[in-house]
């Protein structure tokens, strides 16, 4: 059974302890200079999945997390009192999530804004084996049997992906894909498990603009035989 553990957090205090799943974080706001205006304050919203019969995937999602706070905790606490008052932003989500009898497969969205033009997204892959109870690389999940399955799949992105570009579904030039398509296990890091297939997801900047989001593929396991 799977359940949503969510918090929810405004606060300009000097500490708050969360918990989550059972573990302490510590998300931190700080007022720089009290007697002085303006202020650095934050706002914290987590809401991830629990399952009842998997602990040891509910204490890694959980050390994720801890692990993507902290950093956030180290940005906020490093940010210089900017020219105006500001809101510092800290979001964790899940996307639709894929379960069969042996696996368990979703992406965790995280946004964060320390100042700037915009907040930054980046997506950490979730895919667990309820036999072994890790978290599996791609190549773990796969199992390729050629060799050149990296090669394949770096050719199949990037005909996709030029597909999308003619059908105007996306903004970007051949030069950007071929490099962010390379066939390197790097590139092709954000996965997740799907009936039959494996959707990819590049991250911003990867193979298009920002103003192009993060741009999608999907390919059958039947292309890594």
């Amino acid at each position: 059974m799977k359940r949503t553990y969510r918090i929810i957090s405004k606060a300009a205090l000097p500490a708050l302890l969360l918990l989550f799943a059972g573990l302490p974080f510590s998300v931190f706001a700080k007022d720089k200079d009290k007697s002085k205006t303006p202020k650095i304050s934050y706002e914290v919203d987590i809401d991830y999945p629990l399952f009842d019969s998997e602990p040891m995937l509910n204490a890694q999602l959980a050390q994720i997390v801890q692990q993507e706070l902290q950093t956030f905790n180290k940005e906020f606490f490093a940010a210089e009192t900017p020219a105006y008052s500001q809101v510092f932003e800290f979001d964790i989500e899940n996307g639709s999530l894929y379960e069969d009898t042996v696996y368990i497969s979703f992406l965790l969205k995280i946004y964060r804004f320390t100042g700037g033009a915009h907040g930054e997204t980046t997506l950490i892959p979730i895919t667990y084996s309820k036999q072994t109870k890790k978290l599996l690389s791609l190549e773990e999940l796969v199992k390729p049997t050629r060799k050149d399955w990296l090669s394949v799949l770096s050719a199949e992105a990037q005909k996709q992906l030029s597909t999308q570009v003619k059908k105007r579904e996306l903004t970007s030039t051949d030069d950007w894909i071929t490099q962010g398509t390379e066939p390197k296990q790097e590139n092709f890091a954000v996965f997740k498990l799907e009936k039959n297939q494996v959707r990819f997801v590049f991250n911003q900047y990867q193979v298009a603009p920002y103003s192009s989001g993060m741009p999608e593929i999907v390919v059958p396991l039947t292309l890594f035989k």
